[in-house]
């Protein structure tokens, strides 16, 4: 793993440490974070340095100096170089390649140079270039840029727009190195003299301690100390990315060893034991909510409601003589009883097995972790929640309760109401007869066992049987479908308050077991490295 993987894992591992309330080793990793974005530039082994500077300052030639070979073309043309262009050693062209297509640095040359393998230099479009892509194009390599090497000469050492361009760096300055090329031009006191302005305009423009390097391309004069600066500016790069990555390490092995997860991931709670306190809560939360209760009086409102819609002729003078009396039926109601489940008991029973498993969990934490979970092993906070969830479990059920009156009932209805006809019917007869003159006739039919009987008994006594024959076959499906929806019913509450209980008591408890699987996870990638 490469310090951008490492310092990637570290910074998951800091935000996972933070769920876990492990703030002092959190801090300590977040500090290397920081000494990391502060160190900026490319976090690889390689020195990326890049050759900025006017129009004909001789950055290429520079670049083609230090290389030995020309690498880089030069041409009395101006500006020559157009595109950036790359000079990295062979062996670290592979690290350094994602850098290089996220520059959009697409020329690169290649060298076989020990002394400058661990450095990558860039030779960049002109600085004051006439084509203003160039510009932007600097603008935008910058920030990623280990070192800047600027390249200067004695005419353009003075430029304002290099200056004033400087002036806007802010705190970049600090990797700024400055070249004074073409120096085999000038006699030595007026090198000196030049050097000594660059330096006054340098700190002028906010840069303090400048460093300067005068060089000549042409001549290779002080290119020999330019190369030893390289080197040992990369040398010191590869001690301080070593010293990020260890330090990344240690911190991410420390958040790792208070989550209790240096050595791997085991769950606080083994899955047969927490199934256990789950199914004790489950239990306990079921004997209040009473699913089998919700499902008696699902059943009993919907052969009330059968009896209301096809009923017998008793019941429907039973009703009729109720509401005449202002003797109301008070009729069974699932879904009242449901939501009122808080008056069949409170939660304490239900509470009790989740605190232990979290009273165990918290046992099993190293203690820098154990403040996670403990504030949601006690009282009220655990027993608030789940009263909360038991609310929602019984208001999603609710939502699934169908007592609606059926199509049945609506077609045996039209039966029953044919029924009740034929029974007023032989009523009026009888009392057509009892008021009428004595000597009407009344037809008879034969009936076995019996003879003859008066066709009103008749009409009368099969109306009767009709309607209770209707009604029973009324309550007969209310009953089978009452039975059906009780059994759904029962089993949709079941998994909503399973489901509910175990969220409620165990919602914490699954968010630091989650941190420290992915902890001990990003712990064994690094330990891969």
């Amino acid at each position: 793993m490469n310090l951008d993987g490492i310092l990637g894992a570290l910074a998951e591992a800091a935000a996972q440490g933070r769920v876990l309330g492990l703030d002092a080793a959190t801090d300590r990793a977040e500090a290397v974070l920081e000494s990391a974005e502060r160190r900026q530039g490319f976090l690889g082994q390689t020195y990326v340095l890049a050759l900025l500077g006017g129009t004909g300052v001789g950055k290429s030639s520079l670049l083609n100096t230090l290389a030995g070979e020309p690498v880089s073309p030069t041409s009395v043309i101006r500006p020559t170089t157009d595109r950036p262009l790359a000079w990295v050693a062979s062996s670290r062209r592979d690290e350094i390649e994602p850098l290089l297509e996220w520059l959009g640095v697409r020329e690169v040359r290649t060298h076989a140079d020990t002394g400058l393998e661990s450095v990558a230099i860039l030779d960049m479009p002109d600085f004051d270039s006439v084509a203003v892509e160039h510009r932007r194009t600097v603008d935008r390599l910058l920030p990623k840029l280990d070192a800047v090497l600027w390249v200067l000469d004695p005419e353009k050492y003075d430029d304002e727009r290099l200056h004033s361009y400087l002036r806007e760096l802010g705190t970049r300055t600090g990797r700024l190195r400055f070249a004074l090329n073409k120096v085999d031009r000038l006699q030595p006191a007026e090198e000196d003299a030049v050097v000594d302005d660059l330096v006054r305009r340098l700190t002028d423009d906010g840069i303090a301690s400048a460093i300067i390097y005068p060089v000549s391309a042409a001549t290779g004069a002080g290119t020999s100390a330019l190369r030893e600066s390289l080197e040992a500016e990369a040398d010191a790069k590869e001690l301080v990315m070593a010293k990020l990555a260890n330090d990344a390490l240690a911190s991410l092995d420390r958040i790792a060893e208070e989550a209790g997860v240096a050595h791997g991931y085991r769950p606080l709670i083994e899955s047969e034991e927490r199934q256990e306190h789950v199914a004790r809560s489950v239990e306990a939360a079921l004997d209040i909510v009473d699913p089998s209760g919700v499902g008696r009086q699902l059943r009993t409102s919907l052969l009330s409601k059968a009896s209301i819609r096809a009923g017998s002729i008793f019941s429907r003078l039973v009703w009729l003589i109720r509401f005449l009396t202002g003797h109301r039926r008070r009729h069974a109601d699932p879904l009242r009883y449901l939501l009122t489940w808080r008056n069949r008991g409170a939660v304490g029973r239900v509470v009790n097995p989740m605190r232990k498993a979290l009273l165990d969990a918290i046992r099993a934490l190293p203690p820098p972790a154990r403040a996670a979970i403990g504030a949601g092993s006690g009282g009220e906070g655990l027993e608030s929640d789940i009263e909360e969830a038991l609310d929602r479990a019984a208001d999603r059920s609710a939502e699934t309760i169908s007592d609606r009156p059926s199509w049945v009932w609506s077609s045996l209805a039209v039966f029953q109401a044919i029924a009740t006809g034929g029974f007023i019917f032989a009523i009026a007869w009888y009392v057509t007869l009892l008021l009428g003159p004595g000597d009407l006739a009344v037809g008879t039919i034969d009936v076995p066992y019996l003879g003859p009987v008066p066709l009103p008994l008749a009409l009368l006594t099969l109306s009767l049987l009709a309607s209770l024959v209707v009604a029973g076959l009324a309550r007969l499906h209310a009953s089978w479908r009452g039975a059906r929806e009780a059994r759904r019913l029962r089993a949709r509450i079941r998994e909503t308050v399973t489901d509910a209980v175990e969220r409620a008591g165990f919602e914490r408890l699954d968010q630091v077991e989650e941190a420290r699987r992915s902890l001990a996870r990003l712990r064994e990638e690094a330990a891969a490295r």
